[in-house]
């Protein structure tokens, strides 16, 4: 669902807000289309950033949105960006932090799972021990400015979590 916005002319894909104070409100953009890839970009207020820091990295396809969480609130999007796996990001905003965390991932599978907690994120997903690695899950962690990546199998534990299922669409 796109709506034609923004005084930078591009389209809006996606607002989502991060909780807490009214400057976390993100806003996904995309414009310069050439045929199915377009350049995406992270709005907050009038100041935009190219996703992954310059156009060119930022140029993708096949781009999924979502703004998920019911107690925290994360943007997290995936698509075919620049390297030989689909990338992406999960961004929420702890409490007391001054900036939104951003906690990068780059797999051949779409994440599976979003884990949520006041200070954690955890973005999980399924292998089904193909890929890099013969483990079931890879999870992404990002907490207390710190960011982990884990071959595990078997789903961390969801105490203190609120957990995503992001194989279900979120209804907003």
């Amino acid at each position: 669902m796109c709506i034609a916005s923004s005084a930078f002319g591009a389209e809006l894909v996606m607002k989502c807000d991060l909780g807490g104070d009214p400057s976390r409100k993100i806003s996904v953009v995309r414009d310069s289309k050439i045929a199915s890839t377009y350049v995406y970009y992270l709005q907050q207020g009038k100041m935009r950033t190219p996703f992954f820091g310059d156009r060119d990295r930022s140029r993708g396809s096949d781009v999924q949105v979502e703004c998920a969480g019911k107690r925290r609130r994360a943007l997290i999007v995936s698509g075919e960006f620049t390297a030989n796996a689909l990338q992406g990001f999960a961004m929420t905003n702890f409490p007391g932090a001054e900036v939104p965390e951003r906690l990068d991932f780059a797999e051949k599978r779409r994440p599976t799972w979003l884990y949520l907690a006041p200070q954690e994120m955890y973005v999980v997903i399924a292998t089904f021990g193909h890929g890099d690695t013969d483990s079931k899950y890879v999870v992404y962690r990002r907490g207390a400015g710190e960011d982990a990546v884990d071959s595990v199998d078997q789903l961390p534990s969801t105490d203190g979590f609120e957990v995503v299922n992001m194989k279900v669409p979120n209804r907003r």
